[in-house]
């Protein structure tokens, strides 16, 4: 299959959630099956390894390298180049609108997870905030029960309140829990990437569960 004759839709973004995952061997197997052998040889040759390389260059970048002169480049432009009749060779056109499709489509997904992030984080803020209202709330309402001229009950008055404030503190250490773990993971693997831009986000690349 020939990326040259590919049509691809920039508005239908259909890269997988865990593209920028796909490293060396994988990232150039989805390549070849997804946009075709030339590009996929074209990004190899190159030692382009997975998208964020990819992001990080332009499509004239790539076609650079046919303006020199090796077996291995000969090979290359068979498959990405036409041969004119004075002996020269011209790139085709469907690689050239390949490379800067899947160049954009990389980039439109990279923003699609940074909003997704940003969106967990401020859920999470939320659901924070949301605990601590009702922590006041429970704590607002067990003092107005309490009548003015009786002095409260320890024994009877204790038990429930404590309860309350119990669960309350337990679902707020659920989610300190969960987002610390998040972190964590969202460290390590931008450490192991190099890239601070990469990130996991939970549900779309792992999940967490209470047990």
């Amino acid at each position: 299959m020939s990326s040259s004759s590919l049509s691809r839709n920039i508005n239908q973004n259909d890269l997988p959630d865990d593209i920028f995952n796909y490293n060396n061997e994988r990232f150039h197997d989805y390549i070849q099956q997804s946009y075709g052998d030339d590009l996929a040889a074209l990004l190899n040759f190159q030692a382009i390894r997975n998208g964020l390389h990819l992001v990080e260059t332009s499509c004239d970048d790539i076609l650079l390298i046919f303006q020199q002169e090796s077996e291995e480049i000969n090979k290359l432009r068979q498959l990405c180049c036409f041969k004119i009749s004075n002996g020269k060779y011209e790139i085709k056109l469907g690689v050239k609108l390949a490379i800067n499709s899947l160049i954009k489509l990389l980039n439109v997904k990279r923003e699609e997870q940074k909003k997704r992030k940003n969106r967990t984080s401020t859920k999470r803020t939320s659901a924070n905030v949301d605990t601590l209202k009702s922590v006041g709330r429970i704590q607002s309402q067990n003092e107005m029960t309490v009548p003015p001229t009786i002095a409260a009950s320890p024994v009877s008055d204790a038990p429930p309140t404590q309860l309350a404030l119990q669960l309350t503190q337990n679902r707020l250490n659920d989610i300190d829990h969960i987002t610390d773990i998040g972190q964590r993971i969202n460290k390590w693997w931008s450490t192991y990437n190099n890239n601070n831009d990469l990130f996991l986000s939970e549900g779309t690349h792992y999940l967490l569960e209470n047990q």
